[in-house]
């Protein structure tokens, strides 16, 4: 066995790709043999045809693909046998190393020739009659070798007349899907060429792009047509990515650069194997109980991740009127083999009602559904519809009151909302606040103390100090009064990548159907509005 699989073990780094290695996974599988398709994009598209053969996979790559019409013999070149864990193995093979690019798994199943048993005498003989039941391909297949001489030796594979035959039907363009994961879309190795080429600076490329989209507020019981693809809302700072050449631009969705903030998510941003990209994601730390949370993203030292969940340019090409599901299978490529910090969203299985129970089950604070097939649109739209769990509330910081007896330590926060062009007391919010998060707060905002009140129906009160309306807090709450208070509110933490005139109250909006909604103002890449 170590020898059929020597070929195998030569050109590969197990260092590097994520490949099982031989001595990996399992041996000889109880029960039927088995056979898998890859549909691989490698140096061009093309097909792996893998059949069990004495405890290896024997393997053919296949350039069309194969065909239902028993008149069409499809080409089948002969390579390395695999080990048998490789027909377990789905994702990117790492750009540089040999058959770099994306593998899925398009059809799997078993096998056994006619008549049964003859798997090796075949093979040696180089006519194998394939009866396979797979997913996708079925009934009696010959593959039959055709030319004997150098290291590739090449077959000819196609359909028997059977009662599985059909050339009205084209299986590869039928069935584009993997049959594990779903995924469609794949792409090809990114070569030395394209990283070498001219590419313009990273902050060129969110021109085009900007602004970011934005969901709308919505009830689960009221979402409209769908059908939705869920994610989960990450508590955290909004970035917009921009790759170019090895270069980055992290940008908040105010216009603000992140990277240095941030710069050990920059750095990983920029060892992504890419010539150019665009994605949109959000900058979020994780508690001890493992939820992104504002409170975590601002403590010293926080160990923050980027987790994206679009794609919008690629190699040169606006990916954005593109499907949902494209671009995230596209999204998961990019992604492949870079550090954990870097990672796509995480998605939740099932319908809206059902994805909020599981949030609310987790401790998530909210879901964001989203309209599959739609396109990625400036500003606010309908297409995306943002579903809380728990409420929270993004509120503007209009006065501290001190802790009594205590020093230089906010006792509690009064906070306004925008309503029209102004802004309208909210509430008093003092749960949340620690003893650290006191002081800190107290030097923080006592340095933009104001003598006069900047929102509307503050309370009365001789010892608030009014503060200038620039700093934003987000708040958990139980709800809203009837005469527009926020209840129960708990402090989660400081925005600061979000203006206080997006600081309106949040109420779920009725399902109009799809479309844009208003886009609203945003500070671009370059800071004009």
């Amino acid at each position: 066995m170590a020898k059929r699989l020597e070929h195998y073990e030569k050109k590969r780094d197990f260092r590097v790709t994520s490949e099982p290695s031989p001595q990996a996974g399992p041996a000889r599988r109880a029960g039927a043999l088995l056979f898998m398709v890859h549909k691989h994009d490698a140096t061009r598209l093309h097909y792996d045809l893998r059949l069990e053969i004495e405890g290896a996979l024997a393997s053919w790559a296949i350039p069309k693909g194969p065909s239902y019409d028993p008149a069409q013999k499809r080409l089948a070149v002969e390579t390395e046998d695999h080990p048998l864990a490789y027909a377990d193995f789905e994702g990117r093979i790492p750009d540089g190393e040999y058959g770099g690019g994306d593998s899925l798994i398009w059809d799997r199943g078993t096998w056994q020739t006619a008549p049964p048993g003859q798997e090796q005498q075949q093979r040696a003989k180089g006519h194998l009659k394939l009866v396979l039941e797979g997913e996708k391909l079925k009934g009696l297949w010959h593959l039959v070798r055709t030319r004997r001489a150098g290291e590739k030796q090449q077959w000819l594979l196609f359909k028997a007349k059977d009662q599985w035959a059909d050339p009205a039907h084209d299986v590869v363009a039928s069935r584009p899907e993997s049959v594990v994961s779903g995924r469609r879309i794949t792409r090809g190795p990114v070569t030395a060429k394209r990283l070498r080429a001219p590419h313009p600076e990273p902050i060129q490329l969110l021109l085009p792009v900007w602004p970011p989209m934005r969901p709308s507020p919505a009830d689960p019981q009221r979402l409209g047509r769908g059908p939705w693809a869920l994610e989960v809302k990450y508590d955290g700072y909004r970035g917009l990515a921009a790759l170019s050449g090895g270069r980055i631009a992290l940008q908040s969705r105010d216009g603000h650069d992140l990277s240095r903030r941030f710069p050990e998510l920059a750095r990983a941003l920029s060892e992504i194997t890419v010539g150019e990209a665009v994605i949109d994601g959000v900058i979020a730390a994780f508690d001890e109980r493992g939820l992104a949370s504002y409170e975590a993203l601002g403590r010293p030292r926080a160990q923050a991740a980027y987790l994206a969940f679009d794609l919008l340019w690629l190699e040169g090409e606006d990916l954005r009127r593109r499907p949902l599901d494209e671009r995230r299978e596209l999204l998961e490529s990019l992604l492949s083999n870079v550090e954990q910090s870097v990672r796509p969203a995480e998605r939740i299985d099932g319908g809206p009602k059902r994805a909020v129970e599981e949030a609310r089950s987790r401790g998530i604070t909210g879901v964001v559904a989203k309209r599959v097939g739609s396109s990625y649109q400036a500003g606010e739209s309908r297409d995306w519809r943002r579903l809380m769990v728990s409420p929270t509330q993004d509120v503007v910081i209009a006065g501290i009151e001190p802790a009594s007896a205590k020093g230089a330590q906010v006792g509690a926060l009064l906070v306004a909302v925008r309503e029209g062009d102004g802004l309208v007391y909210a509430g008093r919010v003092e749960a949340g606040l620690t003893g650290a998060r006191r002081r800190e707060l107290w030097r923080l905002l006592e340095k933009d103390r104001t003598p006069d009140p900047p929102a509307a129906r503050l309370p009365r009160s001789r010892d608030a100090h009014w503060i200038e309306p620039k700093h934003v807090a987000h708040v958990a709450l139980a709800g809203w009064t009837e005469d527009g208070r926020l209840r129960e509110a708990t402090f989660q933490g400081l925005r600061t990548d979000k203006s206080p005139l997006e600081c309106r109250r949040e109420r779920p909006r009725a399902a109009l159907g799809a479309g844009r909604g208003a886009s609203g103002r945003r500070r671009s890449p370059s800071g004009r509005l």
